[in-house]
């Protein structure tokens, strides 16, 4: 009987499924070594998995110290290479927008009518050194570099230490007893600041970087060839996780910060500050990344705002790998999707490996992180550390919307008439705002009512607009139900993507379906066979002969005239699916099953005693939100008459988050408001039009208003205007007092089983 009891708890699925994957690891080597190309690939991809490890390291870091699975560590580590890029070349510094505090009388000034009245203004770089005066080599100036190696990484590094502190005091320290949901959206926006920071001070071209490693030829055995700059760094990234290692194990601070990472209150017992801790290891972490960060943009002899940024998928796989607690496990499994990676690139080169459109099919490389994280989420997702924080905080309440369907008819018959007697400026705005309400609908359901963190709303929407292009184009199948078609695609791999919310939540699943929107990206936006390549057409919308498409003329009415651009009418059909849209998640919202939704959100294991199916609810939300979005990526095809991927896909789906989440993503009111503050929304034409932002700016306010509204007031836009509200009337003495939300969701609770 003893001998069957320890068998059984040998046997666990966790192990089972490591044992496979070794010995299908063993086979795949056996095939690989027997090929001396084979071999070269593999042993290429050392480079990049070099780097893939440092960045996981950075992340297990982070996670151990703070408790944040840090989604900007791969944009730290592009920021990094652009620090040392504008030191060594230029001698400057380069600054983040900072605020002009005598911007507010030159504005007033400008209304004013004297455009000619200017302030001085912060200056954008810091100039320490100069370039020297160079040589001529056919008719081009190569001038010499403005700093030393040595002197340019060691600014670097003290910049980027100061840049782990202040984000550890500035942003994730206020954060520390905050719900996941508010720690990932500011991990977000720290990625949105720091990319956007970089095209506004370099632009978005790849800038060319000279090597700091010696780059000679090495021959290892079996004729394999390697630059010697990846071995160096590959040695390096060994070296310093072997320190980490020691550092962890025997170390007073290593231990305590293993202890706080554990038990945050029995450190606190010990006498340890989890304060203290954090920002040291926040520090570190900081520093590390966008050291690594500059090796391989020296490596690489190229740099730019994505490429470094996006490692951040096959870091978190390798992080998970290591149970975001192992950095020799992180290490080598940093190294083996690297390698892997480039074996499959090898592959992708051969006759007989499949193709789209004539070429290789795309992805595949990215899709290998994602496959990994599915697996080790799904085999080990509950048995994934947890951090045990002192103090835990609820996530914004959904609250009821009251007088949905007058508010929603009157507000629309208003921007109805505003969109017949705007400019074209304004009525475009109007509908890129209209088209971002359904979007940030779809995370309504999904994120504030059922509480699953989702990466990949913009991805399900290019998954609807790319159907409908295909059906609309290929099958000539007619409006209306080319877009419900293409909105039950996006269904379908919603609820896939759902399949792993069963097993894992909170910051788990904001990895998975990060990852997933990656893999979706580059295999089928970026696939000819879907999208050709510049894009795929979307035909405009007709029913019953009436022609009602962004580039259609219209009749002249309320003033206005013939054939401007875009079509009123197309901002009509826009709204009404907006306001049907909000009518529905209203419903959804006051039935029995937006309790159940909220019960999930609030506690699952409460809400399954109370006989709610978790399962069924999460299922059904994924869907749901999934229809929604695949409707406003059906929109957002019409609107442009065409489906691009760079418009969807990862980057895009953090920015729809950080909307969302800024305009308050528990309640429909929030989403409002979210379609606002959209990029070339209503928000952004104000500012362009009317202050005089430019609109490359809007990337980088969304950023740090999303980090904003985390720290001190997660309920967002929506929910602070709500709470204004709710103080008003109880000074008058009429109606809800600031505590009505709360009593309102012990009420929900208290009906879940109704």
């Amino acid at each position: 009987m003893t001998t069957s009891s320890s068998t059984r708890s040998w046997a666990t699925p966790g192990r089972i499924a490591a044992i496979i994957a070794a010995l299908l690891g063993v086979v795949l080597l056996v095939l690989i070594f027997t090929n001396v190309n084979q071999t070269q690939a593999l042993f290429l991809g050392l480079g990049v998995g070099a780097l893939i490890a440092a960045i996981a390291l950075s992340v297990t870091l982070n996670y151990q110290g703070s408790g944040v699975v840090n989604f900007a560590a791969g944009a730290i580590a592009m920021y990094g290479g652009y620090v040392y890029y504008g030191l060594r070349v230029n001698g400057q510094l380069f600054l983040p927008p900072l605020p002009n505090p005598l911007a507010p009388i030159e504005g007033i000034v400008h209304l004013a009518g004297n455009k000619s009245f200017n302030l001085p203004n912060i200056p954008v770089f810091i100039t320490l050194a100069h370039p020297g005066a160079g040589s001529s080599s056919f008719g081009t100036i190569i001038r010499q570099p403005a700093m030393p190696v040595w002197l340019a990484l060691l600014i670097s590094a003290g910049v980027l230490a100061i840049l782990g502190l202040l984000f550890h005091l500035l942003i994730f320290r206020p954060l520390r007893n905050a719900p996941v949901l508010a720690k990932v959206v500011a991990s977000v926006g720290l990625f949105i600041i720091m990319q956007a920071i970089v095209v506004l001070r370099f632009t978005s071209s790849a800038k060319a970087v000279t090597s700091i490693l010696p780059t000679s030829p090495t021959h290892l055995p079996r004729g394999v060839t390697l630059p010697s700059d990846q071995l160096y760094l590959v040695g390096i990234v060994v070296l310093v996780t072997l320190g980490l290692w020691a550092l962890f194990r025997y170390t007073r601070f290593g231990l305590a910060t293993r202890a706080a990472a554990e038990n945050e209150k029995g450190a606190i017992v010990l006498g340890y500050s989890p304060d203290f801790l954090a920002g040291v290891n926040w520090v570190a972490s900081t520093v590390l990344a966008g050291m690594f960060g500059i090796l391989a943009a020296a490596i690489n002899q190229s740099l730019d705002p994505i490429t470094i940024t996006l490692l951040i998928v096959p870091a978190l796989a390798a992080s998970l790998l290591g149970r975001f607690n192992s950095f020799i496990v992180t290490m080598l499994a940093g190294l083996g999707i690297g390698m892997l990676s480039s074996w499959i690139q090898y592959l992708s080169g051969q006759s007989w490996f499949p193709k789209a459109g004539g070429q290789p099919i795309p992805g595949l490389t990215q899709a290998l992180p994602f496959v990994i994280i599915i697996i080790v989420l799904v085999l080990r997702g509950k048995s994934l550390p947890t951090r045990g924080s002192v103090e835990t905080v609820k996530l914004p309440f959904a609250p009821r919307a009251r007088g949905a369907v007058p508010t929603s008819l009157i507000g629309g018959v208003a921007v109805a008439v505003i969109l017949f007697v705007t400019s074209p400026d304004w009525r475009l705005a109007i509908v890129n705002s209209l088209v971002g309400v359904v979007i940030c609908l779809s995370l309504v359901v999904l994120t504030g009512y059922v509480g699953q963190i989702s990466l990949m709303q913009m991805a399900l929407a290019g998954i609807s607009g790319f159907t409908l292009s295909k059906i609309a184009d290929a099958h000539h199948i007619p409006f209306p139900f080319g877009p419900i078609l293409g909105a039950v695609a996006a269904v379908a791999v919603g609820l896939i993507a759902g399949v792993p919310a069963l097993r894992v939540r909170g910051v788990n699943l904001a990895v998975v379906t990060f990852a997933a929107a990656v893999t979706i990206e580059q295999m089928v936006f970026a696939n000819p066979a879907w999208s050709g390549l510049k894009g795929a057409i979307v035909a405009p919308p007709r029913l019953f002969g009436l022609k009602f498409g962004p580039n259609d003329s219209w009749s002249k009415l309320f003033g206005g005239g013939e054939g401007l651009l875009p079509n009123p009418w197309f901002g009509v059909f826009c709204l009404v699916v907006v306001i049907l849209l909000i009518l529905a998640v209203v419903n959804i919202r006051s039935s029995r099953v937006g309790r159940h939704m909220l019960a999930v959100r609030a506690n699952e294991r409460a809400a399954a005693a109370a006989g709610v199916s978790v399962s069924g609810t999460k299922i059904l939300a994924f869907g749901v939100a999934a229809f929604i979005a695949g409707l406003g990526g059906a929109l957002s095809g019409y609107r442009f008459g065409s489906v691009t991927a760079d418009y969807f896909g990862a980057i895009p789906s953090m920015l729809f988050l950080a909307f969302a989440y800024l305009g308050g993503i528990s309640s429909v009111s929030g989403a409002v408001v979210g379609g606002i503050i959209v990029s070339g929304g209503i928000l952004t034409t104000f500012m362009s039009h009317v202050l005089g932002i430019p609109e490359t700016y809007t990337l980088f306010l969304a950023g740090l208003g999303l980090i904003t509204m985390a720290i001190f007031n997660p309920k967002g836009v929506a929910g602070a205007l709500r709470d204004s509200g709710h103080a008003i009337k109880g000074r008058l003495g009429r109606g809800t007092t600031p505590k009505a939300d709360a009593e309102a969701e012990a009420g929900v609770h208290a009906k879940v089983g109704a």
